[in-house]
Formats: structure tokens, sequence, C-alpha cells
């Protein structure tokens, strides 16, 4: 703002102010209240079959793991109770410390909706209900 004009909006704020507390039937103005800062709140992530997707603790099941080449590839991303499926097609959901998993699919795919992880010998195996039994590797990184 250019001074002049910097200085008449200070003035008129001052008159305003002045003008209002004159007109209060208390005779003086009312201090102004200063109320404590309410602490913020972490937003707590939704209950989804039991777990709350990425706010569970960390598990051995936790991490990348792969499959297969090409169309016949399987990659299942698992990290504090959420789990996601991007291949074959997209699906999310959860897993809870049993090892189950529970997945919904964007194309309505059916083949791994109900899962059952559990590591051996350094690799996940997940059998589906009604679907394949599939072996995986830990990607590294």
């Amino acid at each position: 703002m250019r001074p002049a004009v910097a200085t008449l909006c200070l003035s008129l704020a001052a008159l305003l102010t002045a003008s209002l507390a004159g007109c209060s039937d208390a005779g003086e103005p009312e201090p102004a209240r200063s109320s404590p800062a309410a602490p913020a709140a972490r937003p707590t992530p939704p209950v989804l079959n039991g777990v709350r997707p990425g706010a569970e603790k960390k598990s051995p099941l936790d991490g990348t793991w792969t499959a297969g080449s090409g169309s016949r590839r399987v990659a299942l991303f698992l990290y504090r109770g959420a789990a996601a499926l991007n291949a074959p097609g997209f699906c999310t959901g959860t897993v809870d410390a049993q090892g189950r998993i529970k997945l919904s699919c964007a194309n309505g795919s059916r083949d791994r909706l109900d899962g059952r992880a559990a590591l051996r010998s350094g690799e996940l195996v997940v059998t589906w209900a009604g679907g394949p039994r599939d072996v995986l590797r830990r990607r590294a990184g």
C-alpha cells in the first residue's frame, strides 16, 4: 500500500473502534478474550475388516511381494494393515495380524478377494478362497 492510503486505513480503523466502544452500555469496552488453542486432533483412520489400514503395528508381512511376469505377474503390497494388489487388476483392502487379506477390485474380479497369507522360508504364500495360490517373493527396495 502507499503510505497515504495505509495511514487513512489505520485512521478509519481507529475511529471505528472508538465509535463502537462509545456505544456500549457498560461504559468500558470489553477486553478481547483469547481462547486457548485446542490441540489439533489427528484424524483417526476408519476401521475396515477389523483393522485400521495404515495405522496398525508393523508386521513381518509388510512389504512389496511379487511373482511371475507379463500377463501372469502378481504384485501384492502390504503395509500396516493396508493391502493392495496391483497385478492382475487393481484391488485394495486390508490385512490383519493373522494374515487374513480382504480385497475389493476395481474391475470386478473375484479371483483374489479373500486370502490367507503366511511366511514360509522367506516367501509369502497366499491361498485365495475359491481362487489361485500365490507364492511371492519380497521385492528389494
